[in-house]
């Protein structure tokens, strides 16, 4: 039975599998440009999707112009079809794009059930069984701290559980997950750091199994500032709606101040994540303009940077008992690291933060088939 870990987040999806891990694996040989897979080990994409109808007509593209975008069917919603994809934010369709963010009941909504069937689609996608039978899985997923509760678990579960058939591109796929297994958010960078590929406890950080440890996670849509003691959700902990993307609305708002027009926030982050820091930030439009915008971005940093670690103040108050900080999520990439070092000299930014919950998420699964065949 394979496992899939879902990190279905407020703004990115972060999917890893056995075959997601292995293309990193066999990538490592490779001198040429690597896809965000084998870059990662994990497949990246938008929280939200698109009706295709809204798409717009790609059969005139030249072949290797065409975007990375798929069109989705889902057996919950067979009249329908959606795109999605990677290139997504290139369709510049913002004002349609149908969003799966919400704080309240999300994982009851069609939408969320929709990007639950595309997500295991899209790992099934690597998988011939998948196309030929009924590919059986674990899930292993995790929510924020706020909900995990009975109600919000039990939603996720029902959400997931059972036999998903999902055409991509006119293939069927189908999909039966067996098991679904939930866990706070935090947790997973944890387990991230605390297991290897196998599910083991690593020797050298074997520690933090028994050190309290604050996770500040900054995700898309979200900063959780969460306490764990021994591995346990412990006190005191936060949610708050200014994840990244409250970083790039200000980023927006600072540049069409400034008399430079038609920037979004979707365009700031592909900017952030593209660039290379070393000549700058610059927003091009078409390709005669290019505007410098470096400026605009490391005064909303600073600012956004000093209100986290307000936030992380007035979260903790005391810090004495805490052993270790650690810092997750996309927009741990983005902050001033030597501000949040210079005042918590026991952090530390985690590796591979961006996908850290979900490898965590793996791991954990891959520990519990490890312990049911000893």
């Amino acid at each position: 039975m394979e496992i899939f870990s879902l990190d279905l987040g407020n703004k990115q999806v972060k999917l890893i599998s056995a075959k997601t891990l292995a293309q990193k694996a066999s990538s490592k040989k490779k001198k040429d440009e690597k896809s965000i897979v084998e870059k990662l080990g994990a497949k990246v994409l938008p929280s939200h999707f698109l009706d295709y109808d809204d798409l717009g007509d790609q059969r005139t593209a030249i072949a290797g112009n065409k975007l990375h975008i798929d069109k989705f069917v889902s057996g919950i919603d067979k009249e329908f079809s959606y795109a999605w994809g990677t290139d997504l934010h290139l369709v510049h369709a913002e004002d349609r794009f149908i969003n799966t963010i919400g704080f309240e009941d999300r994982y009851k909504r069609h939408e969320f059930k929709l990007l639950t069937d595309f997500a295991l689609a899209e790992l099934a996608r690597d998988y011939e069984e998948a196309k030929t039978s009924i590919l059986e899985v674990i899930v292993s997923t995790g929510v924020p701290t706020d909900d995990f509760n009975e109600t919000a678990v039990k939603d996720i579960t029902a959400a997931l559980l059972g036999d998903h058939n999902v055409t991509v591109n006119g293939d069927s796929l189908n999909i039966r997950v067996k098991e679904v297994h939930v866990n706070p958010q935090p947790v997973g960078t944890a387990y991230n750091e605390v297991l290897d590929d196998d599910g083991y406890v690593k020797e050298d950080q074997s520690s933090l199994l028994e050190e309290q440890v604050v996770v500040v996670d900054i995700g898309g849509g979200t900063l959780l500032i969460d306490t764990l003691k021994n591995m346990n959700l412990s006190s005191p902990r936060t949610q708050k709606p200014t994840g990244a993307f409250d970083l790039y609305d200000r980023i927006v708002n600072l540049v069409t101040d400034s008399g430079i027009k038609g920037i979004t926030s979707y365009e700031v982050e592909r900017i952030l994540r593209d660039s290379t820091h070393k000549e700058g930030y610059f927003f091009q439009p078409n390709k005669n303009e290019s505007f410098p915008i470096t400026n605009f971005v490391e005064k909303a940093v600073i600012k956004y940077t000093r209100e986290i670690l307000n936030t992380i103040s007035t979260t903790l108050k005391a810090t004495l008992r805490n052993d270790t900080m650690l810092f997750t999520g996309g927009g741990s990439n983005l902050i001033g690291q030597k501000e949040v070092k210079a005042q918590y000299k026991f952090s530390r930014f985690v590796e591979d933060s961006e996908i850290a919950n979900a490898l965590g998420f793996y791991k954990y699964a891959k520990a519990l088939v490890a312990a049911r065949s000893e």
